[in-house]
C-alpha cells in the first residue's frame, strides 16, 4: 500500500498531556476597562455535555480573522494603511488571498473554543490538581513579538495548557503589533519608526515600558487583584481564579515579548516565580547613530543610554537596581546565536541572574540553550500553517531554518517543560 505523505506538519505530537481538552477563551478589549489588553486564555478543560458536537475547535486566529491579520502585515511590508494604494488595491487583495490562505481551514487540535456567551460554554475548567488545596494552579503570562499578535504562538500555549498550565497570551496595543483591536472599536496598526536623523532611542524604550505595564496589569487582572468594571468577567474566569497561586506565576515571551516580560519581572520580581524567554531580543544596535545598548537596560541593572529623554535621567525608574534576578531559561535560535552582540547580551543576562542567586542553593540555575539549524520563526506556528511543499520553497523568506519544523518545536517545548518542573 502506498504511503500518503501529509500535506502539513501535524502538531499532534506536541499536544500530549493529562488534560482531556484545552479550552480557548478570547477576551477582547473592554470599553469599560481600557487598561486591560486583549487576552487569549488557554486552560485545561473537559466537556460539560457528553455530546461532542457541541465542542467547536479553536482556530489559530481569533474569530478566524485571517484577512484582518494579513492586512496588518501588508501595512508593514507593502503600503501604509492610510494610503490610496492600500485602501483600493492592497486591502482588497489581502481579503481575496485570505479566502484561500491555508491557515483559514486549519484548527488547533485538542481545543474547545469558548464563546463570550456566558450561558453556553461547551467546556469547564478542569485543573489537573483536584486536591482540596484551593490555590495550586500555575499561571503563565505570554507576550508576543514585534509585529506579532500572539496568535502565532498558539501551539506553544496549547501544549502548556494540555499539561495543566493556564496560559494567558496578551495582544499588546502599543503600536508594536501588526494590527490590534482597540476598546473603542477601532484598530491600531503597527507604528513605523522614523529613519535617519529623526530616529530616537526613546521610542523602543518607552514602548517596551508600556508593554510591561500592560503585562503586569493583565497579570493582576487575571489574579483578581484588578477588576476595573470589566465587561468580560466570564464564568470560566470565576472557575479559574480561586485556584490560581500568586506564587506560581511564570513570565514568558517570544522575541520582543521576552524583552517585555523581562522588564515586568525586573519591576516586580516577587510576583514571578521564573521566566521562559524564547529567542529574546536583548540588545539594540543602531551604532550608525551612536545607539548601542542592552535591552531593556533595567533588566541588566543599567540606565537608559545617553540621548534618551533628551539627556535627562530616565523617566522609567525601577527600584530593583540588581536588574532581572528571577531564575530563567533562555532558548535561542541558531540565527540569533550568530548575532554576536545580541548573543553576548543574552549570555550576560543569564550570567547576571546566576551571580545574583549563587548563594541561594534552593534557586534553580538559569540556563541558555540554542536549537540547531533554526531561525527566528521556528519559535512560531508559521511552519504549521503552510503545506510542506511551500515551506521548502519559502522557508528562507519566512525566516525558517533547515531544522525539521516539528522537531524544533518539540525541542523548545521539552526544554521549557524540564525547566518548569524544577518549581
Amino acid at each position: 500500500m502506498m504511503k500518503v505523505t501529509p500535506l502539513f506538519h501535524s502538531p499532534h505530537r506536541l499536544l500530549v498531556g493529562d488534560a482531556p481538552l484545552v479550552g480557548v477563551l478570547d477576551l477582547p478589549s473592554s470599553a469599560s476597562n481600557s487598561e486591560r489588553p486583549p487576552i487569549r486564555l488557554f486552560f485545561p478543560a473537559t466537556t460539560v455535555s457528553p455530546k461532542p458536537r457541541r465542542v467547536k475547535q479553536a482556530r489559530y486566529f481569533v474569530n478566524n480573522r485571517v484577512s484582518y491579520v494579513l492586512q496588518g502585515f501588508a501595512h508593514i511590508a507593502l503600503a501604509r494603511h492610510t494610503t490610496k494604494l492600500y485602501r483600493f488595491i492592497v486591502r482588497p487583495l489581502m481579503w481575496m488571498v485570505s479566502l484561500f490562505f491555508p491557515v483559514r481551514f486549519l484548527k488547533i487540535p485538542d481545543t474547545a473554543l469558548v464563546t463570550t456567551n456566558k450561558d453556553d460554554s461547551p467546556v469547564r475548567y478542569a485543573p489537573l490538581d483536584n486536591s482540596n488545596k484551593t490555590k495550586s494552579q500555575s499561571l503563565i503570562m505570554f507576550s508576543h513579538g514585534l509585529t506579532g499578535t500572539g496568535e502565532e504562538n498558539a501551539l506553544f500555549c496549547t501544549a502548556l495548557a494540555k499539561r495543566g498550565y493556564v496560559v494567558a497570551c496578551i495582544h499588546h496595543r502599543d503600536g508594536s503589533s501588526s494590527r490590534v483591536p482597540m476598546p473603542d472599536g477601532t484598530c491600531k496598526f503597527y507604528e513605523h519608526l522614523p529613519n535617519g536623523d529623526d530616529y530616537s532611542p526613546n521610542h523602543r524604550l518607552e514602548q517596551v515600558s508600556f508593554r510591561a505595564k500592560e503585562f503586569l496589569y493583565a497579570t493582576k487582572w487575571l489574579l483578581g487583584e484588578e477588576q476595573g468594571g470589566d465587561d468580560y468577567d466570564h464564568p470560566i474566569l470565576q472557575q479559574i481564579r480561586p485556584k490560581l497561586d500568586t506564587k506560581k506565576v511564570i513570565a514568558s515571551g517570544f522575541s520582543y515579548g521576552s524583552t517585555t516580560c523581562s522588564l515586568a519581572a525586573t519591576a516586580e520580581p516577587k510576583r514571578f516565580q521564573c521566566a521562559v524567554f524564547l529567542d529574546g531580543w536583548f540588545h539594540v544596535d543602531y551604532s550608525s547613530k551612536g545607539y548601542l545598548y542592552n535591552f531593556p537596560p533595567e533588566a541588566f541593572g543599567e540606565d537608559w543610554p545617553n540621548g534618551a529623554n533628551n539627556g535627562n535621567e530616565r523617566s522609567h525608574v525601577i527600584g530593583n537596581k540588581d536588574g532581572l534576578t528571577i531564575p530563567s531559561i533562555f532558548i535561542n535560535s541558531a540565527q540569533f546565536e550568530g548575532y554576536e552582540k545580541l548573543y553576548a547580551a543574552t549570555t550576560t543576562l543569564a550570567s547576571n541572574i546566576n551571580t545574583h542567586n549563587k548563594h541561594d542553593s534552593k534557586t534553580p540555575e538559569s540556563t541558555l540553550h540554542v536549537i540547531p539549524n533554526t531561525k527566528h520563526q521556528n519559535f512560531c506556528d508559521v511552519g504549521f500553517w503552510l503545506p510542506k511543499v511551500l515551506l521548502r520553497r519559502l522557508g528562507k523568506l519566512l525566516a525558517l531554518g533547515d531544522a525539521d519544523v516539528l522537531e524544533a518545536s518539540e525541542n523548545i517545548l521539552d526544554l521549557t517543560l524540564k525547566f518548569l518542573k524544577k518549581f
